[in-house]
């Protein structure tokens, strides 16, 4: 006990010392009782609806393997790194994008991304891969941790999971289901509320860029989310040069994808290959962003000098990531040390505030005066249990309690959606809408 109790004192001295005492006693230790409650609810998973869409996902799964098979000209293993590889490059003479750590030719994501515009097979790779992650990674994954009982899934949530101060969701993780894709957002259909209430989604809107813009202070960013325009469009009308109202949905989602990469630190590899266009338009891109939002560009200088000096990078309330690698001498190493001293701050920061929210939240269904219970966290996305009848009272309070959390220089917005599943959502300003 007495060696206890001077651990705990060398520990909290030292949390005292490097400034985040305060962060886990006011913000870390309450959590833990609001994500323990969140993690025996649960949330409702409809079995019959998963068991079919898994039958679905097989007969997916055989027509795709026909199709690949034709367009490699013999069968193929579509998971097998080494027979794709042996297709791809020497088969049919696609080009070696990148290598992989052991020089090996690399068959990965991004790979395939790139090679999708020279060739139809890399493509319909894609597509098995992602229906094949999804029928053993959640669907049978979620029918395997399915309650019998009370029909729920109970996911665990670790606090301690990520160096930016995110949460993470564990056996099942809940929180990388696909949401882009028709077949990611099917297995969201799979999520439900019980008779007599609906599913509500609380979303901070484009939260991480709205902490870029509170701690970059760039004008012309700060500028966008005081008007409210949006600013995908209002990017891609500064870096395409042309007037917002032409701006063409190609050109937002190219600008959406800038806004994202500039606070992730993507390279100009990485964004064409998401873009689909050439590595230099990918690279101009970004060069035009920075020119249009110097603001930005200053910040993420500043902030890596800083970063550089005290060896570690800060978030909104204090959360330190330490970051000895910033003077490596290895290439990459040293580079992703930069992405990471960048992007913290700014997704550190978006955590911060969605723990700030769950904690006020929480706090007030306490109380019992609402017919809520709080069952996820999504990333920047809550989700709740309402009875049906108070929905819309209940998105208006908590829309208010979410964005009123933490106080930013620009305004912090929050969507509120309401359905019988997590997919089929609607605005419950239109609550007479919702089925």
């Amino acid at each position: 006990r007495v060696a206890a109790a001077r651990g705990r004192e060398a520990l909290v001295a030292k949390m005292r010392r490097t400034k985040v005492l305060d962060l886990f006693e006011k913000v870390e230790t309450p959590l833990c009782s609001v994500l323990r409650d969140m993690e025996r609810l649960g949330i409702l998973l409809d079995e019959a609806y998963l068991r079919e869409l898994s039958k679905e996902f097989g007969l997916s799964l055989a027509g795709l393997q026909k199709e690949i098979d034709v367009l490699a000209g013999s069968s193929l293993n579509p998971q097998s790194p080494k027979q794709l590889g042996e297709v791809l490059f020497d088969k049919l003479g696609l080009s070696v994008v990148h290598k992989t750590a052991k020089g090996g030719r690399s068959t990965d994501e991004e790979t395939l991304s790139v090679l999708a515009a020279s060739h139809a097979l890399p493509g319909k790779v894609l597509e098995y891969r992602e229906i094949a992650k999804l029928e053993s990674t959640y669907v049978q994954g979620l029918l395997q941790r399915l309650d019998p009982a009370t029909h729920r899934v109970h996911t665990s949530f670790d606090q301690a999971g990520t160096l930016t101060g995110r949460l993470s969701s564990l056996d099942p993780n809940l929180q990388n289901i696909p949401a882009r894709s028709e077949a990611g957002r099917r297995i969201r259909r799979a999520f439900i509320a019980p008779k007599g209430k609906l599913l509500v989604s609380a979303d901070y809107s484009q939260i991480d860029l709205r902490v870029l813009a509170h701690e970059s202070e760039d004008p012309t960013l700060m500028e966008s989310f005081v008007q409210g325009v949006d600013i995908h469009r209002r990017t891609a009308s500064e870096i395409f040069h042309v007037p917002v109202g032409d701006v063409t949905t190609d050109q937002r989602r190219a600008a959406k994808a800038v806004n994202f990469g500039i606070v992730y630190g993507q390279t100009a590899f990485g964004l064409s290959a998401q873009l689909g266009v050439s590595q230099q338009d990918a690279g101009a891109y970004i060069k035009s962003y920075l020119e249009r939002y110097p603001g930005v560009s200053a910040w993420v200088e500043r902030n890596l000098e800083k970063a550089r000096r005290d060896g570690c990078v800060r978030t909104l309330l204090g959360r330190v990531r330490w970051l000895p690698d910033l003077a490596a001498q290895n290439a990459s190493l040293r580079q992703f040390t930069e992405r990471a001293a960048r992007n913290t701050p700014i997704q550190g920061g978006s955590a911060d505030i969605i723990k700030l929210a769950m904690l006020g939240v929480a706090a007030e269904l306490s109380k019992g005066k609402r017919h809520a219970q709080m069952l996820l966290q999504v990333h920047d996305e809550l989700i709740f249990e309402v009875e049906k009848s108070e929905v819309p009272a209940f998105a208006s309070w908590v829309r208010g309690a979410m964005e009123q959390a933490v106080k930013l220089r620009v305004p912090v917005v929050v969507d509120v959606k309401a359905g019988a599943n997590w997919q089929d959502m609607q605005g419950v300003w239109a609550p007479e809408k919702i089925k």
